[in-house]
């Protein structure tokens, strides 16, 4: 966690100063071929270090080297302390194959839908012909955490030895012994298909990033992207039993596949 922040830590740095940069070059050194596209949309995916998510974009321009950035994400959260295993049950004995790995102490699954607006920033033109061109962006909004519990099957109390008709799927419930922490009675994950009762925490959603374009046809939008980004939650989120935050931070990369309009 610690190289974690050092991360952010000196690519808020970098990022800073490269936007006042940009900022004081905005309306000089233009290339003559440039074109001022007035409009741009992009979609693609990113992996992140706590998870991965499809993003969508869309720029409107009045200045060459400035956008106005409008952002929207869907995110699976993984958090840094869950490990999957599988079940001790899985390849032989009383209850044959099939069960599927657990994640021990796991209440819910966490799943973001975030919406957002920033600037965009072109540090970069390309050549002509070739060569890459690279955008600053920064970015916040609102994101809404949502909250599917997480179910395990369980040889139930006061059971010692169990069919499979014997086992149950339970979740976590504070305060009730249902076996849900009990290594022992744990049999394998319930499936992805059970308990779709969500709950809904809202927060806040900040990014920086860079996103280096190398598409051949201008208007065609083909892109990398690396930044940082942080979730902020006004209590902690319940993803596991225990060790929650309300801040999670992280880094991404992702590409990006859009096009850009004249008018």
């Amino acid at each position: 966690m610690n190289n974690l922040y050092k991360i952010i830590g000196f690519f808020c740095c970098t990022f800073i100063f490269l936007c006042t940069h940009a900022q004081r070059r905005e309306d000089s050194n233009l290339n003559r071929d440039s074109v001022l596209y007035k409009k741009s949309w992009a979609a693609g995916a990113r992996l992140k270090s706590d998870g991965f998510s499809l993003a969508a974009e869309f720029t409107k321009s009045k200045r060459y080297k400035r956008s106005i950035l409008i952002q929207t994400q869907f995110s699976y959260f993984l958090h840094p302390k869950q490990t999957k295993q599988p079940s001790r049950y899985g390849g032989s004995g009383l209850f044959g194959d099939g069960f599927k790995p657990f994640v021990y102490g796991k209440q819910n699954t966490l799943f973001t839908l975030y919406l957002g607006a920033g600037q965009k920033f072109l540090v970069a033109e390309k050549g002509k012909r070739h060569g890459v061109q690279i955008f600053l962006q920064y970015a916040g909004g609102i994101t809404l955490g949502l909250l599917k519990p997480y179910y395990v099957k369980v040889i139930p109390k006061p059971l010692t030895t169990a069919d499979i008709e014997d086992l149950v799927d339970v979740t976590y419930e504070e305060g009730v012994d249902n076996s849900f922490l009990d290594y022992d009675r744990i049999v394998g994950g319930s499936g992805f298909g059970k308990g779709w009762k969500l709950k809904a925490q809202p927060g806040l959603h900040l990014e920086v990033g860079m996103q280096f374009d190398f598409g051949k046809n201008d208007s065609f939008l083909k892109a990398l992207e690396v930044g940082i980004a942080s979730d902020f939650y006004y209590k902690k989120v319940p993803v596991m039993v225990d060790k929650n935050k309300i801040i999670y931070p992280s880094v991404y990369a992702g590409f990006m596949l859009g096009k850009r309009k004249e008018k």
